[in-house]
């Protein structure tokens, strides 16, 4: 009687690995084509930045605090960093309209801009735009009973919603 190797190729053989999941060609190594200029939520780079984006928030979730209670007005370096931070987010806000999302219902990863564009528009993206207006032209725009730099100040801690979004990942 000739015994099975667990090599020989049949279907009791493990050495070919698991099955790759559904919709992945094995030749890509499970990287989906996606439209021009579209960004994948899983990419290498796409990570780093949201990386880079949490430690800015952890970043804001110390010194707006400190701001609302301390500082009546920014100035200075102060000032400037946070601008610079609102000018990193705000740069977020543009590149998110090319990330591609995960539909929750089929799995699959929807790189249709419209789609994408619709659905950020029904989520955060008035909330991530108010985010980063700087204090110095909403004390400019606001009306003088709402012009307390603290409240709009504190609208910045919205951003913490990344740290618990990438967590949950």
């Amino acid at each position: 009687m000739e015994q099975l190797s667990r090599d020989d190729g049949s279907q009791y053989s493990l050495t070919g690995g698991i099955l790759p999941p559904l919709g992945v060609n094995g030749r890509n190594k499970g990287r989906v084509k996606l439209r021009s200029h579209t960004i994948s939520p899983f990419d290498y780079n796409y990570r780093l930045w949201e990386t880079f984006l949490i430690f800015l928030v952890l970043y804001t979730a110390w010194v707006c605090p400190f701001e609302f209670g301390f500082i009546p007005s920014p100035h200075g370096a102060l000032a400037v960093i946070d601008n610079v931070v609102n000018g990193i987010f705000a740069i977020d806000i543009v590149l998110t309209f090319f990330v591609a999302y995960l539909d929750k219902t089929t799995y699959l990863l929807v790189d249709d801009r419209k789609l994408i564009a619709l659905r950020y528009a029904k989520t955060w993206l008035i909330f991530d735009v108010v985010s980063i207006i700087p204090s110095e032209m909403a004390r400019a725009i606001l009306p003088p009973s709402l012009q307390t730099y603290g409240y709009f100040n504190m609208l910045r801690l919205w951003r913490l919603r990344r740290v618990s979004s990438m967590f949950a990942r």
